[in-house]
């Protein structure tokens, strides 16, 4: 089943009386932004793994006891990998050992599992199922200092994701990389990939990739500010996450002052986030340029920055986004008392494919959809409609665009309501299966109506024949029997 968003036009052959609307995530209902109450500095730069079979929600993030500004803990002090549980990704507990997991744990942070040799720095925590090793099941892609002192970015792996431990030739960076280390497997490239940055001060988003955790391709920028970014304008990291066939960002915007020169690079500013896209995971699109998380102002229970780091679908179809949020701007932490906590973790939502949609703007729309290739079944739409309106699809053929018998705008049942799977019925015709592997076009008229994605299994018709493309769009060795492959 493909799933068509909107993120841009390139899926549209025509439209008319149609905008493009994008959304933010919104807070989620009764949940309040949490903290552990036995650490200064906790639940920052978060993994999240729901367990399958279990339904056990499990949680991979930085904490310290001491403030963020400092570099001496004192004894049994320890920064690193703190591990938490949940039932419902929503409510979490932290996980304390006894003994403890880690040799440097102390009776404040009985729930760490990895310090590294001084931190896990921007630690990011996948399930590895596709190793044939159970004891490498889980990979962390860190940083760290190394024995002899100059920081590297390291591999470290574990059978169950308490028990780790560091893989010392795996260093996938010779500097060190201050940001949170994205990772997730591409299916298109077929390789376990991370967003990071080339070093430390280099605030542009680079991609690093690997077969095996053991061998490392990178860094390679893939988002740079571009003419529409203000001045001081700085990349802090991209968290992405692949859904539906995509791949969606968080791109951390550091907004810095004009004012700063006394260090190398900017320390000041605010950090928002905007929603980036891709189509197979290593070239990357800009979306509207605005903030895409809850806008909390200012004032009390302010949050000035925002770090979007995880995003998860649960049953219900909400689309979950885990952030860390503080209080003041960056660099702020370095004027707390020895007591104050500004960090908090926070989630939000958003519908299911609920980044953007087409929306009338009159009260009848049109569009038309690029030729696809039937693989039969059904059309499903994930679309709201206001109290009076209504969509109506209609099948056309390729090349010349005039309706499929049965299939005509008239012939259609009226789709009415909000759903995320609002099945497409035609009076004598619930199916595309009469034409499979044949080409055609989605035509729909709307009326007061919100269109968020079409879900059918079908192919995109890029010439004569389909082509396997770079985004992975078909099965190796499929072509069309509407127009065969020349000899």
């Amino acid at each position: 089943m493909r799933t068509i968003l909107f993120f841009d036009d390139w899926v549209i052959h025509n439209s008319r009386g149609l905008k493009r609307q994008w959304f933010r995530a919104e807070n989620w209902p009764g949940i309040v932004p949490a903290q552990d109450p036995a650490l200064v500095y906790s639940l920052h730069q978060r993994s999240i793994i729901r367990e399958a079979g279990t339904g056990r929600w499990r949680m991979w993030c930085y904490g310290q006891v001491a403030p963020l500004a400092t570099t001496e803990l004192g004894p049994g002090g320890v920064r690193g990998t703190c591990l938490y549980e949940s039932t419902d990704g929503l409510n979490w507990r932290p996980c304390n050992f006894d003994p403890p997991v880690d040799a440097r744990a102390g009776s404040a942070m009985e729930n760490v599992v990895f310090s590294g040799n001084t931190c896990s720095g921007g630690a990011c925590v996948v399930r590895d199922d596709g190793d044939a090793d159970p004891a490498r099941r889980y990979k962390m892609v860190y940083t760290d200092t190394l024995s002899d002192g100059p920081w590297r970015g390291q591999i470290a792996v574990s059978g169950d994701g308490i028990h780790w431990k560091a893989c010392p030739g795996a260093i996938w960076s010779s500097e060190h990389v201050d940001t949170f280390h994205s990772t997730q497997f591409n299916p298109y490239t077929g390789l376990w990939q991370w967003m990071s940055r080339p070093i430390s001060g280099d605030r542009r988003v680079a991609i690093y990739q690997t077969r095996d955790f053991k061998q490392f391709n990178g860094p390679q920028i893939v988002v740079h500010p571009d003419p529409a970014d203000p001045p001081c304008v700085e990349f802090y990291g991209m968290p992405h996450f692949f859904y539906e066939g995509y791949a969606v960002g968080f791109l951390w915007r550091m907004h810095s002052t004009y004012e700063e020169t006394g260090t190398p690079h900017r320390m000041r500013g605010r950090v928002d986030s905007e929603l980036t896209y891709s189509v197979n995971g290593v070239a990357w699109n800009r979306t509207n340029r605005r903030n895409f998380m809850p806008d909390y102002g200012f004032g009390s229970g302010s949050f000035r920055s925002n770090y979007p780091d995880c995003m998860i679908v649960d049953d219900e179809g909400w689309i979950r986004i885990y952030a860390s949020s503080f209080e003041g701007e960056h660099n702020d932490g370095k004027r707390l008392g020895p007591d104050e906590k500004t960090g908090h973790m926070t989630i939000s939502r958003l519908r299911r494919d609920g980044f953007c949609a087409l929306e009338t703007v009159t009260d009848v729309g049109h569009l038309t959809l690029r030729p696809l290739i039937s693989r039969g079944g059904g059309i499903l739409l994930n679309a709201v409609t206001g109290k009076f309106g209504y969509i109506r699809c209609e099948l056309r053929t390729v090349p010349d665009d005039t309706p499929i018998a049965g299939y005509e705008l008239e012939n259609c049942v009226p789709i009415e309501g909000d759903g995320h799977f609002l099945k497409v019925r035609w009076k004598e015709r619930e199916t595309i299966d009469g034409f499979k592997g044949q080409a055609f076009r989605i035509h729909l008229r709307m009326d007061r109506a919100r269109l968020y994605a079409i879900r059918t299994a079908a192919d995109y018709l890029f010439g004569v024949y389909i082509h396997r493309n770079l985004a992975g769009e078909t099965e190796p060795g499929e072509h069309s029997e509407f127009m065969p492959r020349p000899a």
